[in-house]
């Protein structure tokens, strides 16, 4: 986990549309057409649930034809908002208090976090899916997961449909990569201190060594870890980069989100270093 970035960004303008319910006893954020029969679940950075970033993310998925499942996978206990911008670069000079007190008080929050959450993620994942699979027996279910999230849609890919990892944290390389047992994209950050681009290229090295066909690794350039739950959206490279991993992961949820999935007869193209901000070519 790239600490600093994790808890670094900027904080989105607008209304989340959706509604809050349970799934499996668990809180979460729904929005999108209940009876779909594609389901998005989405796994949150360390912002939890709640995050106004998130979603309105999960309201643009629910907009191009898709049921979407936010759910708090922490119980509550997320890293504060107040922490967002503590430790992030600024031109202007912070104030002692940010400078002595929050930034290292936010990077702090990060180890009780770990600590706390980790444990139970694959057993709350676990939760979910099978509820979800209950409810809709019909549909198709894949998984998004950001920073936190990310590493279980590596891990824990073999729960849905198809997957996709966006800067994923904490990965155990290449050991969890046993865990991609169907279709799987994964979109990072060129010099992400986490999950950069060499990692990446051998992630996808390994998977297709392994005979997996459905893989596509997106590398961005100019943005950090995060960008896409909390890029900069007045910065042009952030907002481009934000913009062009939504369509990375409706593409991918578009071809392979079906009621009966069935594998791809060839392999999708992928580049793994696109020009600036831009993902690889995605079939349609």
């Amino acid at each position: 986990m790239s600490c600093p970035e994790c808890i670094t960004g900027s904080l989105h303008t607008g209304t989340p549309v959706g509604s809050e319910t349970k799934i499996g006893g668990v809180n979460a954020y729904v929005t999108g057409d209940e009876a779909s029969s594609r389901i998005i679940v989405i796994g949150a950075d360390v912002y939890g649930w709640k995050f106004v970033n998130t979603r309105l993310l999960a309201d643009e998925y629910a907009a191009r034809g898709f049921h979407v499942i936010l759910p708090d996978f922490f119980s509550g206990w997320n890293v504060p908002l107040w922490s967002l911008n503590a430790v992030a670069p600024d031109p202007l000079p912070k104030s002692l208090l940010t400078r002595y007190i929050l930034a290292p008080a936010a990077l702090f929050l990060l180890v009780p976090f770990v600590l706390r959450n980790l444990p139970h993620q694959v057993a709350t994942l676990t939760k979910i899916a099978s509820a979800v699979r209950a409810a809709h027996p019909a549909a198709a279910v894949g998984y998004v997961g950001f920073c936190w999230g990310g590493r279980f849609a590596i891990s824990q890919n073999a729960l849905f449909d198809a997957s996709v990892a966006a800067h994923p944290s904490l990965v155990k390389f290449p050991q969890e990569l046993d865990g991609v047992k169907g279709p799987f994209s994964l979109a990072v950050a060129a010099t992400d201190k986490g999950f950069d681009r060499a990692k990446a290229e051998e992630t996808e090295k390994i998977l297709r060594g392994r005979g997996l066909k459905d893989v596509e690794v997106v590398v961005y350039e100019g943005v950090h870890h995060g960008w896409t739950t909390r890029a900069n959206l007045a910065d042009e490279t952030q907002r481009k980069a934000r913009n062009d991993a939504v369509e990375q992961v409706v593409h991918w949820f578009d071809r392979y989100l079906k009621e009966d999935p069935a594998p791809s007869e060839e392999p999708v193209a992928s580049e793994p270093t696109p020009a600036v901000g831009a993902p690889g070519p995605i079939l349609p």
